[in-house]
């Protein structure tokens, strides 16, 4: 888009300049109100492209860029839809199966179990100071309310609760790198605690290792054999970007298939209305400097799309003589 609309700029500060010139060249031969009228012209072709593409060129009596433009305009808009309403759809499978699959009340629980040097995943979850990173030392956090109050699982606001609790109801899990079986994180009624499950939520527990203990098949017995057969365990470290990262089938199967593909059709709908953007502007460029060289002989005009070796469209030429 800076692209265009330096174009733009580009564009109407040498037609102002090159209108100037020509006028006083030609001030015995035309008479200033026929200038006038040349420009509003090509003014209202511009306007009119800039509310509907190719309405600029239907207006020049030029129909098939008309509807060259306005075919591409629509196509455009339909994509977007189409892809809007596919990434929704994988946006609400992955919030299904991370409901099912991953529980505040498990992680609470087995957090500890991770601690343990032994366990398959806990060279990814050290700190800098080569200790395990609990999640109450991490910038990433999880909100929920217990009993009418909004709590945090980390310090990051200055309240210490979490950690302060867990320490204490937890600290034999701690030393022994146990399940932590408690009540503290449950409300009076004996209700879970609720979890606010907002897009940091649902990236968080993908994204995130320190959130790993909460899925629902790290342990033995808990995935398919195949997949111990495979990594030796149901839990498991891959490279991911260059970095590693805890997984196990349910999280990869969240994270990349159902989260990657709400991700890239949400892509594919933002490219869309990209181009969309760039029509409107070339649209716009195309009616204002047509209507002008139908006018004006000494003007020549020509457009030249460019590609890469992938043959992927990367921008516009736009040649101007006069």
């Amino acid at each position: 888009m800076k692209f265009v609309i330096i174009i733009i700029i580009f564009l109407f500060n040498s037609f102002a300049q090159s209108q100037s010139s020509n006028y006083f060249y030609n001030a015995e031969k035309k008479i200033e109100s026929s200038e006038f009228n040349i420009n509003n012209d090509a003014f209202k072709a511009f306007v009119l492209s800039a509310i509907i593409p190719g309405a600029g060129q239907f207006y020049n009596k030029n129909y098939k860029r008309g509807i060259a433009y306005l075919a591409f305009e629509i196509i455009n808009w339909s994509k977007r839809s189409t892809y809007l309403d596919k990434g929704d759809n994988f946006v609400a499978q992955y919030k299904d199966f991370a409901n099912n699959h991953w529980s505040f009340d498990r992680w609470i629980r087995d957090i500890n179990l991770i601690a343990d040097s032994n366990h398959p995943v806990n060279s990814v979850m050290l700190g800098p100071d080569g200790n395990f990173f609990y999640p109450w030392n991490d910038s990433h956090h999880i909100e929920f309310y217990l009993d009418g109050y909004l709590r945090r699982t980390n310090n990051s606001n200055g309240d210490n609760w979490f950690e302060n609790t867990y320490k204490t109801v937890c600290n034999e899990a701690i030393n022994n790198f146990q399940e932590c079986i408690t009540s503290e994180f449950v409300n009076i009624d004996g209700s879970s605690a609720v979890v606010t499950k907002d897009h940091h939520f649902y990236e968080g527990i993908g994204k995130y290792d320190l959130f790993f203990a909460g899925w629902d098949d790290t342990q033995y017995g808990e995935c398919d054999q195949s997949t111990i057969d495979q990594y030796g365990s149901c839990s498991y470290i891959l490279l991911t970007n260059n970095t590693e990262n805890a997984y196990t089938d349910n999280k990869r199967y969240y994270q990349y298939e159902l989260r990657d593909k709400a991700n890239k059709n949400y892509d594919v709908a933002e490219n869309a209305l990209t181009f969309i953007f760039i029509n409107h502007a070339i649209s716009m460029l195309d009616a204002f400097i047509v209507n002008l060289v139908s006018n004006k002989s000494s003007i020549n005009y020509m457009t030249q799309p460019l590609y890469d070796n992938n043959i992927k469209l990367n921008g516009l030429e736009i040649s101007i003589l006069w």
